[in-house]
């Protein structure tokens, strides 16, 4: 079997498609002002002056302070750096700029016109000097300090930003809510052979480096630093399982958290544990296409180029730059790790969404471009094809795209999600797991309506804000359960988010949405037959861990 085959062709086409983020830059997911007040905080680089605002029937008003440099303004493919302090106070009552993103155009993922209508849309500034945070605190003064959740953005390492509005988490659940920007594509991840691969995965430094900013400052909101929950989606949730495992070894310092939650992405199993190719291919592919192949000094050359010229030579390359395996943030043996527990153990809390590939898939596919990107004949012979296509044709696709796409959902996320739960749970790692089946089609451009329950949903309902969304009343009530679930596992891991654990008996997922034809907010339903089809997939993952390390 070829490396090339099930590394580069994944990594290349399927980890843009596979990591998502859903916009967080629309008036739907801001929190209405009702009305403004000031309000301010001294933290560790010096005051902050932010804003406090008002969510309809909410438990308290939320001090937001938003656009929070926690780092110095990053050098060009340098380790982050903490910020210097200033004399003044800091005005933060705005987001800051994204980091730069790049959306993908390619034959295998999502159109790039469907991409930015849902994740781009309007677009956000871009600049380099990006590494800004967000707090969304209660305004009324606590009794003991709050729990705190700290959100990390998706985006396939190539796109995404933390500038969700989390008011409604500080409004209505009494917790401290936080998001962040790090570093993506070639600005957070430079394969250069000049720069050690210890110091390669920027992005990586940048996130960690807003949790430590997190342990410093955020008592300072009325946060406690011992109560941190992280919370990542898509390329969010892998960077949470790198930070598990990472916080497992047993060198490692204390984790800056004490309970995680993984929304539609891992990287333990299958395709989601490769690493981008360590000798600099990549890195070259787009020196030459910038005119730096032949520059004495390569990396410094490429550090003088224009940033809006790096994001159009990975655009008309689509060359891409991810997290490679360094043995620091991104650690080998993924499945390893966890069967022998050399994990962070703290409690999980996993979700998946029912149609992951509608939103990852380009929908003019077609199966034999689908199998020869994500399950090539090296992995699957022609018989275990033919198997695969018909399991899902008689359930009634018949188009394509239809069965790539849930081909996709099964793949890359149900059955790896299934398979992390469950051995969480082999070494006594309480975790819990929803799947998401909730229609927000309402919510999107009606040209999009071919999307269904795709990637991302989930997320999309989460960051709505009551104020100003019309929900159906399946909508508003699996919003309100979702919301308050996750707020009661940041306030209590241990105790959970409210419905049965994984292991703890036959009905132990909740179905938050539709179970079959019948719409319900959240009902109990059998694992064995949520994941009945991962018994097609369950043969490869052990090949592709060879394979991938």
């Amino acid at each position: 079997m070829r490396l090339q085959s099930l590394v580069l062709a994944p990594l290349g086409v399927a980890a843009a498609a596979t990591n998502a983020t859903i916009n967080t830059n629309t008036n739907s997911t801001s929190a209405k002002a009702c009305p403004a007040r000031p309000a301010t905080a001294t933290i560790s680089s010096g005051v902050i002056n932010g804003v406090a605002t008002s969510l309809p029937n909410a438990l308290s008003a939320v001090n937001k302070f938003l656009g929070i440099p926690y780092a110095a303004p990053p050098a060009r493919f340098a380790l982050p750096q903490p910020p210097a302090p200033w004399t003044n106070a800091l005005n933060t009552t705005a987001f800051g700029p994204s980091c730069y993103q790049n959306f993908v155009d390619n034959p295998v993922a999502t159109r790039p016109e469907v991409t930015e209508a849902l994740y781009n849309n309007p677009p956000a500034p871009e600049s380099e000097d990006c590494l800004t945070i967000n707090v969304f605190a209660p305004a009324k003064k606590p009794r003991a300090k709050r729990a705190v959740i700290v959100f990390i953005p998706g985006g396939a390492f190539q796109i995404g930003n933390g500038r969700a509005d989390l008011s409604a988490f500080a409004a209505y659940e009494d917790i401290v809510a936080v998001d962040f920007n790090y570093r993506n594509n070639i600005f957070g991840f430079p394969s250069s052979p000049q720069i050690p691969i210890t110091e390669r995965n920027l992005g990586l430094y940048d996130q960690r480096l807003a949790l430590q900013w997190v342990q410093e400052n955020i008592a300072s909101f009325g946060g406690d630093p011992d109560k941190v929950t992280i919370w990542g989606h898509s390329a969010g949730a892998t960077s949470v399982d790198y930070l598990l495992r990472a916080y497992g070894r047993d060198d490692a310092p204390p984790a800056p958290f004490r309970a995680a939650v993984m929304l539609s992405g891992q990287s333990t199993y299958g395709l989601a544990a490769a690493s981008y190719p360590t000798n600099g291919t990549m890195w070259q592919g787009i020196a030459a296409e910038v005119g730096c192949s032949n520059a004495t000094d390569v990396l410094e050359c490429v550090r003088r180029v224009p940033a809006a010229d790096l994001i159009d030579a990975q655009r008309s390359t689509g060359i891409l730059t991810g997290p490679e395996r360094d043995n620091v943030t991104f650690l080998p043996d993924p499945v390893d790790s966890w069967e022998s527990g050399d994990v962070a153990k703290v409690p999980l809390l996993m979700g998946t969404v029912a149609q992951e590939g509608r939103g990852l898939v380009n929908d003019r596919i077609t199966l034999d471009l689908f199998f020869s990107t994500y399950l090539p004949a090296t992995l699957v012979p022609a018989a275990a094809r033919e198997l695969i296509v018909a399991t899902y044709r008689a359930t009634g696709l018949t188009t394509d795209f239809d069965i790539a796409a849930a081909i996709y959902t099964d793949y890359v996320f149900q059955c790896p999600a299934a398979l992390l739960a469950e051995t969480a749970t082999s070494i006594d790692i309480p975790t819990w797991r929803y799947y998401f089946n909730t229609s927000i089609l309402t919510m999107v451009p009606p040209e999009l309506s071919f999307l269904g329950v795709f990637h991302g949903s989930d997320l999309f309902l989460l960051l709505t804000n009551p104020a100003t969304t019309k929900y159906t009343v399946e909508q508003y009530e699996v919003y309100e359960y979702l919301r308050g679930g996750i707020a009661r596992f940041v306030k209590d891991p241990a105790g959970g988010p409210g419905w049965a654990a994984v292991g703890s008996g036959p009905d132990d997922v909740v179905v938050l949405g539709d179970v079959g034809s019948t719409p319900t907010a959240a009902a109990p339903f059998n694992a064995t037959l949520l994941d009945a089809k991962c018994a097609l997939y369950a043969p490869l993952y052990p090949i592709l861990q060879a394979v991938l390390g």
